[in-house]
């Protein structure tokens, strides 16, 4: 069964969140974006009146998916052992299909730090504050070391999975580490063992 067509606002969000990922908040040009869509300027604000609510929403998009994603993997899943890996595998897996937006979010993290100090709305929190209440379930079911505390294991895993990503092609020139050879088997191997470093 065909997908229904993308409206003009989805391909609006589509262009606008590879333009934000390859050159950032400050560097993407609405300009830019409109001509991408065969729109201009003010086609674009008739939909987003502005840069900021057009990345605001190319955001929510993403922390829609990922909550999508998590309760239809993390929260449905039989067992807490069950839902911690199914945790670490949306990760992985959101980055294989999104990489538009896995690289979109590592951009926001790198380069707006005192943009998302002064957000009144930070579209990704609720995701990070579910992630943390499974990784506080974790530590009290005795999975998770409990000497760390819930947040520096979360950073743990969303870091190690996001350095493995960006440093596979460098490493896989560099090691002869088999599982390098492939961003699946990397990815899968190292989703595989951050979850051994931060249980018990």
């Amino acid at each position: 069964m065909a997908s229904p067509p993308k409206t003009r606002k989805d391909l609006i969000l589509d262009r606008a969140e590879q333009h934000f990922a390859d050159h950032g908040f400050q560097g993407a040009s609405l300009s830019a974006i409109a001509r991408d869509c065969e729109l201009g300027n003010p086609g674009l604000l008739h939909h987003f009146p502005s840069k900021e609510a057009l990345y605001r929403a190319v955001l929510e998009r993403h922390a829609e998916e990922l909550m999508a994603r998590m309760q239809k993997r993390v929260q449905k899943a039989a067992s807490l052992p069950e839902r911690l890996q199914a945790f670490v595998a949306l990760q992985v897996e959101w980055m294989q299909a999104r990489p538009a937006g896995y690289k979109l979010v590592t951009r926001e993290l790198l380069d707006n730090a005192e943009r998302i100090r002064q957000a009144q709305t930070r579209p990704l929190e609720k995701f990070l504050f579910d992630s943390l209440a499974l990784l506080a379930d974790a530590q009290a079911a005795g999975l998770v070391r409990r000497e760390l505390p819930a947040v520096v294991v979360l950073t743990i895993i969303l870091g190690t999975l996001n350095y493995a990503k960006i440093v596979r092609p460098t490493f896989a020139r560099a090691f002869s580490e088999p599982a390098l050879n492939s961003d699946a088997a990397w990815m899968k191997a190292v989703a595989q063992d951050v979850l051994r470093v931060v249980s018990p």
